[in-house]
């Protein structure tokens, strides 16, 4: 009965879509027409080398840490008008701190232990963190007109370990509305843009973060990863971007807070670079030394020809889109890459508990229940909930303050499901079968998304559930790193996620590395060329 169900409700939505699309393309070209857009040309070469490489060369005296921070601020302040990415920024403080860091290094005699180079890896090097994570005296509203006042009083401990890395904060970066849906768009700061093309989607809820590391606008970023928040603007900016196994980077001082099973198998706190080298380093930052051990031979390099590889080239699940051809095509690459190179075989499989992906990550985000107001709370700032019906009419009446899709969660989330808790039992034995899958040297490709990025607004009407590409992964408690495959015919990024079994992050981040190699990694939004 439950399958019928899902099967013609499935049924519905592609005949929805399928009758919509037509109708709705030729809306959007009227409205976007055929952009031909470039960012401002990268003059400055710093721009160009990895976080790693800039820290080396600022501790070697070859730049000053000064002149790396200047040329990033100027950088943002020229990308800013055309992509709307930044919410506060520190410029000046940022340049004091990197004169202070210069004046130090100058004299090597009086360096302080906590900046030697074991503690402070990234000494001198700017980077940024999304909005919904707390710095002392930036906003924190998550995009929710209720918070717009809500000044921060304390800093997030994963943004307070990039810190005591050495690394110099830059600004924070627009999100979501609630951090909870993949169009980085809401109220208080509008809509941030993608750097390939104006007229498309940057992803969410991290978009910000995935956007101005994309456009150079700093080396690396902190993003957080609930369904996606990470991988999906990763994979639309052209970037890498590691989802961590659970509990392994600390989570607190976000908002929205989250519950103790959030915590356990579906949040993680990680890094978004340019450059795969970057993501290692950066992972073991943010996590702090009471924390990386919690990840099995992290610091222990990696045999790719020992691995055990799969692929999964369609998701078959009910309610999303199939994977287009360009995408497949960039995916079998990667697949026949490693089977050329390592002599080994790659197992196409075919799971059938992922037909039921949505459902499973809903499960897991309500913990079984019948129905929840987790989010409708969020909204409301955390006294009182979103009475999300009359809030719809509200915003038919151009009277509300929130999003479509926040207001939609927010009905979705209220609405009884009987078949909540049976899903949430099948999401735990899906946990473990998938764990005995990957063991402790499986590696599994996985798209990370059905194509390109989307026109602004698309996904509310023919992307709703596309998101569980990665939502899946979160629900399955394991880490999974995106990884840029070039552009397709349209200047946009291609993209997959490797996937390994929970605390083997080093698996995934070294076949990113080998990825990068294979198919160039990230290409500048300024000089892109397509295939």
């Amino acid at each position: 009965m439950m399958d019928k169900t899902l099967k013609f409700i499935s049924f519905i939505l592609w005949l929805i879509r399928s009758f919509l699309s037509i109708w709705i393309h030729l809306g959007f070209r009227l409205i976007y027409g055929n952009q031909k857009f470039k960012l401002p040309s990268i003059t400055n070469q710093l721009l160009l080398q990895p976080a790693t490489v800039i820290a080396k060369r600022i501790r070697q005296r070859q730049i000053t840490s000064y002149e790396v921070v200047k040329a990033y601020i100027d950088r943002i302040k020229s990308i800013q008008p055309y992509l709307n990415v930044y919410v506060d920024e520190r410029f000046e403080q940022a340049l004091d701190e990197a004169r202070e860091i210069d004046r130090i290094l100058d004299n090597d005699k009086s360096i302080p232990e906590e900046w030697n180079e074991e503690r402070a890896p990234f000494l001198g090097v700017p980077f940024a963190i999304k909005e919904s994570m707390q710095f002392r005296g930036f906003h924190n509203s998550t995009g929710i007109v209720l918070r717009k006042d809500f000044i921060c009083t304390e800093t997030a401990k994963a943004v307070d370990n990039m810190l005591k890395s050495g690394a110099i904060l830059l600004c924070n970066t627009n999100v979501s509305e609630g951090c909870m849906w993949f169009e980085s768009r809401n109220a208080l700061y509008g809509t941030t843009n993608n750097p390939y093309d104006l007229s498309r989607i940057v992803g969410g809820s991290s978009g910000g973060a995935g956007c101005i590391v994309s456009a150079a606008g700093v080396p690396f970023a902190v993003g957080s990863d609930i369904g996606g928040s990470i991988r999906l603007p990763s994979f639309m900016n052209g970037i890498f971007g590691h989802k961590t196994t659970p509990d392994v980077v600390p989570n607190e001082g976000q908002y929205p807070p989250h519950k103790e099973y959030h915590q356990k198998y579906l949040l993680a706190t990680g890094p978004m670079c340019r450059y795969a080298c970057d993501l290692h380093p950066m992972l073991q930052a943010l996590a702090g030394p009471e924390n990386i051990s919690k990840l099995l031979d992290f610091n222990t390099s990696v045999d790719l020809s020992k691995l055990r590889y799969f692929y999964i080239d369609e998701m078959d699940a009910y309610f999303v889109n199939k994977i287009d051809r360009e995408q497949r095509l960039a995916h079998r690459q990667v697949v026949q890459y490693f089977e050329h190179k390592y002599k080994v075989h790659v197992t196409r499989l075919r799971l059938n508990r992922l037909r039921y992906a949505v459902p499973l990550w809903t499960s897991m985000m309500v913990d079984g229940q019948l129905s929840t107001h987790d989010f409708s709370t969020t909204l409301f700032n955390s006294t009182s909930y979103l009475t999300a019906y009359h809030e719809l009419l509200q915003k038919i009446l151009f009277r509300s303050t929130h999003t479509l899709p926040a207001i939609g969660l927010a009905i979705l989330e209220a609405l009884p499901n009987k078949y909540n808790k049976r899903f949430h039992k099948l999401a735990h034995k899906f946990f473990d079968e998938i764990q005995v899958l990957l063991g402790n040297d499986g590696i599994l490709f996985f798209p990370t998304f059905p194509q390109s990025a989307p026109l602004h607004g698309w996904p509310l009407i023919m992307n709703t559930f596309d998101y569980i590409y990665c939502g899946i992964i979160n629900a399955l408690g394991l880490p999974s790193t995106q990884c840029p495959l070039g552009l397709d015919s349209q200047c946009l990024p291609l993209g997959i996620q490797c996937i390994a079994g929970r605390g083997r992050d080093q698996l995934t981040l070294c076949v990113a590395q080998e990825i990068e190699k294979a198919r160039g990694g990230w290409v500048s939004p300024s000089q892109k060329k397509c295939i």
